[in-house]
C-alpha cells in the first residue's frame, strides 16, 4: 500500500488526464527526470575527492553534471504542472547543452572527451525514443533521430575544432575502427531501446484494452449488484412490511387471547395422534399424551387456578380432574372427526358440577393430529337458571290445569242459569230473584278462582325477575 501510494504520489503525477500512449511517456520521462539527478548526486559522492582542493584548482565540467541534474528536476516539476510537450524538449535542449556544447566551448577538448564523448550522444538519442513517440510525432522524432545520427559522424571534427593540441588528437581518433565503432554502439542501443518500446506500448496497449474490458465488467458488475442491491431493499422493505403485518396480527391475537370472555387454551400432543388407530386407542392416547401448551387467565380461573404458567405443561386430564368429563369430551372430539362446534358437557370440578360449551379446532399433518385449540365456555348459572325456569313452568302447567277444573263447575252453572234467563218460557216470574242470586253467588265464586290465580301468576312472576337479577350479577 505504501509502495502503491509513493508510486501515484511521484510517478504517475501529471499522467492521469493524458491519453493512454503520452501517459506512459510521461511516467517513463518522470522516472528519468528524477533517476538522473539522484545519479549525478551518488557520483558526486563517489568522487568528492575531486571536490577537496582550492577554489583555483575546480574545473567548469565539474558542475555541469550539477546543472543538469537541476535542469531535470526542473522537467520533472513540470510535468507535475502537466508542462509534458514542453519539459521533454527543455530536458533534450538541456542534454544538448551540458553534454555536448558547454564543456568543450568554455574550456576546450580535453582528452578523455575523445572517449566519452559519443555515450552522450547515444544517450541523446536513447531519451529522444523515450520521450518522443515515433506513432504520434513522426516528423519531431526522426528530426531528433537524424540529428543525434549526424552529431555521431560529425563528433571528431568537432571535438578537434576545440582541442588546441590538434595533433594528439588525431593520433587518438584516427582511427577507422573507433569510427565505425561509435555507429555500431548507437545503432545497436537505438534498436535495442526501440524495440524494448515497442514490446511495452504493444504489452500496454493489450493491459489497456484488458482494462477497458475489466471496467466494461466491473460496470456491468456494479450495474448488477446495484440492482441485486435494489431487489434486496425491496425484498428487505416487503420484509419488514410482512413482519409488521405479523407482529400486528399477533398482537391482535394476543389481546383477543388475554381479553376474551371464553377460556382459551393450546394444547399439544407428544407423540402426534395417529387418525387410524381404532377409536378407544385415540381417545386413550388423547387422554395420556394432550399437555396443555399455554391458555388465559379465563381457562385458569375455570379451573380454580389464578396463575396460568402453573398449567402450562400439564396434562389436560390432570387439569380437569375428571377421568369420565375427559372422556366424554375425547370421544365427542374423536367422533365429530376431531373437532368440536359447541358441544354442551357436564364436568365436575373438585367435586362441584359445572357445565361448559366446548370449541376444538385441531392441525392434522400427515394423517396425524399434532396440537389443537380448545375454547371452554362456563355456562353453569345459565343452566341452573334454565333449570329454575323449567321447574317453574312445570308448576304453573300443574295449577294452570287444576284452576281450569276449579273454574269449569262455577261457569257450566252460570252458563245454565244465564241461558235459561234468555228463555222466558223455561221459569216463573216469582222464580227470577232466585235465579239471580245463584248467578251471583257462581260469578264470586269465578272472582275469588281468578284472583287466586293473579296471585299465583304474581308470585312466579316475582321468582322470574329474581332469577333475571342473579343472572345479571353472575
Amino acid at each position: 500500500m505504501i509502495i502503491r501510494k509513493f508510486i501515484d504520489q511521484y510517478f504517475l503525477v501529471g499522467a492521469t488526464s493524458r491519453s493512454d500512449t503520452t501517459r506512459e511517456r510521461i511516467i517513463l520521462a518522470n522516472v528519468i527526470f528524477l533517476a538522473v539527478p539522484v545519479v549525478i548526486f551518488i557520483s558526486y559522492l563517489l568522487d568528492i575527492k575531486e571536490f577537496l582542493v582550492p577554489t583555483e584548482q575546480l574545473n567548469f565540467d565539474q558542475f555541469t553534471r550539477l546543472m543538469f541534474g537541476m535542469a531535470s528536476l526542473v522537467c520533472y516539476f513540470l510535468n507535475r504542472k502537466g508542462l509534458f510537450d514542453f519539459s521533454r524538449w527543455i530536458y533534450l535542449a538541456s542534454w544538448i547543452t551540458f553534454w555536448l556544447v558547454l564543456d568543450p566551448v568554455v574550456q576546450g577538448t580535453s582528452s578523455d572527451y575523445y572517449f566519452h564523448f559519443d555515450l552522450s550522444i547515444i544517450g541523446l538519442s536513447l531519451v529522444t525514443q523515450i520521450l518522443v513517440s515515433y506513432k504520434r510525432e513522426p516528423i519531431a522524432f526522426t528530426a531528433a533521430m537524424l540529428f543525434s545520427l549526424v552529431c555521431i559522424f560529425f563528433q571528431q571534427s568537432y571535438l578537434l575544432y576545440f582541442d588546441s593540441n590538434e595533433q594528439t588528437a588525431e593520433i587518438l581518433i584516427d582511427n577507422v575502427y573507433t569510427y565505425q565503432t561509435s555507429i555500431y554502439y548507437w545503432a545497436i542501443f537505438n534498436l535495442i531501446i526501440g524495440y524494448l518500446l515497442y514490446i511495452y506500448e504493444k504489452a500496454n496497449i493489450h493491459l489497456v484494452e484488458n482494462n477497458k474490458k475489466l471496467d466494461r465488467l466491473t460496470s456491468n458488475l456494479e450495474e448488477v449488484v446495484a440492482e441485486r442491491t435494489e431487489d434486496l431493499q425491496n425484498k428487505q422493505k416487503e420484509l419488514i412490511a410482512i413482519a409488521n403485518q405479523l407482529e400486528e396480527s399477533q398482537e391482535k391475537y394476543r389481546k383477543l387471547f388475554t381479553n376474551s370472555f371464553e377460556g382459551i387454551a393450546q394444547l399439544e400432543l407428544d407423540p402426534p395422534l395417529d387418525i387410524s388407530l381404532p377409536k378407544n386407542e385415540q381417545v386413550e392416547h388423547l387422554i395420556r399424551h394432550l399437555k396443555l401448551v399455554e391458555c388465559n387467565d379465563v381457562f385458569a380461573k375455570l379451573y380454580l387456578e389464578n396463575d396460568t404458567q402453573k398449567l402450562v405443561g400439564k396434562n389436560l386430564a390432570f387439569i380437569m380432574d375428571h377421568n369420565e368429563s375427559m372422556t366424554n369430551l375425547m370421544e365427542a372430539y374423536v367422533d365429530q372427526g376431531y373437532r368440536l362446534e359447541g358441544i354442551t358437557l357436564e364436568e365436575s370440578i373438585h367435586d362441584t358440577n359445572r357445565w361448559f360449551i366446548s370449541h376444538i379446532t385441531s392441525h392434522i399433518e400427515e394423517n396425524k393430529v399434532q396440537w389443537l385449540w380448545l375454547n371452554k365456555l362456563d355456562i353453569t348459572e345459565k343452566s341452573k337458571q334454565d333449570q329454575e325456569r323449567k321447574i317453574l313452568l312445570n308448576h304453573l302447567e300443574e295449577y294452570a290445569f287444576q284452576t281450569s277444573h276449579e273454574l269449569r263447575g262455577p261457569l257450566s252453572r252460570l252458563l245454565g242459569l244465564t241461558s235459561l234467563l234468555l228463555n222466558n218460557n223455561a221459569f216463573d216470574q216469582e222464580e227470577l230473584p232466585e235465579m239471580l242470586k245463584h248467578i251471583n253467588d257462581t260469578s264470586l265464586e269465578i272472582d275469588d278462582v281468578i284472583k287466586m290465580m293473579n296471585q299465583v301468576l304474581s308470585n312466579s312472576q316475582y321468582e322470574s325477575k329474581l332469577t333475571k337479577s342473579r343472572s345479571s350479577k353472575g
